[in-house]
């Protein structure tokens, strides 16, 4: 054989053991940037939301749950799980460390969703932002977990509840609500500043189903209103979420030092 041929011959083999490689590598890539299939039935869930964590629960798959958020309190042996993430941080060794099968999140928090499938797991974005998608996330983890049954009778009790208010609302005069998720406590014995609900959400629609209108008509979602601002808004009914460790009769007087308010 001459030096030619065998140059030739090992340039050859070199090239084909180079397009094989590059072949196989485009195939990995396609297979990692592609989402892994969904298991049929998930034994190891962690959630990032409040509400697809009671939902789980709901439908009875809270022992399944191995890992939640510092905002999930409920129902209360929510409180003995691993906590992963925050609000929108989420401590992605954490996550791996729980060894979970399925991980079920918002569905606008895009960039952990992209972390967590780059480390190889499945993820379910659910729709957490408005009353029919959290009910679409009923049925979708009703569908994942093998428990439709359960998720349906879930969506009849909660249908049946939107329909008894819409009629116990009908033909009433609607009230402006304000309805505050978190304020500051500072002891002060006056309401300082307060985070709202806005138009968009659940939240909001829940208020228009009670018979209520929101008395925030402004673009954010969950604005911060001052002290002043609540008095211009002057609600004639007050919906306040405290932490269960806040002392309930402070806040009550925090909000009665309102006085030039409606509600």
């Amino acid at each position: 054989m001459t030096k030619g041929l065998a140059k030739k011959l090992a340039l050859t083999g070199l090239f084909g053991l180079g397009l094989v490689l590059t072949t196989h590598a485009h195939q990995r890539l396609a297979d990692y940037a592609r989402p892994p299939e969904q298991p049929r039935e998930p034994r190891r869930i962690v959630s990032l939301a409040p509400s697809v964590t009671e939902t789980l629960y709901a439908i009875g798959l809270g022992d399944r749950v191995v890992g939640v958020t510092q905002f999930c309190r409920y129902p209360p042996e929510v409180r003995q799980k691993p906590v992963v993430a925050g609000f929108s941080e989420v401590n992605l060794e954490a996550v791996l460390r729980q060894q979970p099968d399925l991980v079920a999140l918002p569905i606008d928090k895009i960039a952990n969703k992209n972390n967590l499938e780059r480390l190889g797991l499945t993820v379910m974005p659910l729709d957490t932002r408005s009353l029919s998608g959290l009910m679409e996330t009923i049925v979708q983890l009703g569908q994942a977990s093998g428990r439709q049954e359960e998720a349906a009778a879930i969506l009849a009790r909660l249908d049946q509840s939107i329909a008894l208010a819409r009629q116990r609302a009908a033909g009433r005069e609607k009230p402006k609500v304000l309805f505050s998720i978190m304020h500051s406590y500072q002891g002060l014995g006056y309401i300082t500043e307060i985070n709202a609900v806005g138009q968009d959400g659940f939240f909001s629609q829940l208020i228009d189903l009670a018979g209520g209108l929101n008395v925030y008509h402004g673009p954010l979602a969950f604005p911060r209103l001052s002290r002043e601002a609540v008095i211009f808004l002057d609600p004639e009914v007050i919906i306040d979420i405290i932490p269960e460790s806040e002392d309930l009769e402070a806040v009550r007087r925090d909000w009665t030092s309102l006085t030039s308010v409606k509600a």
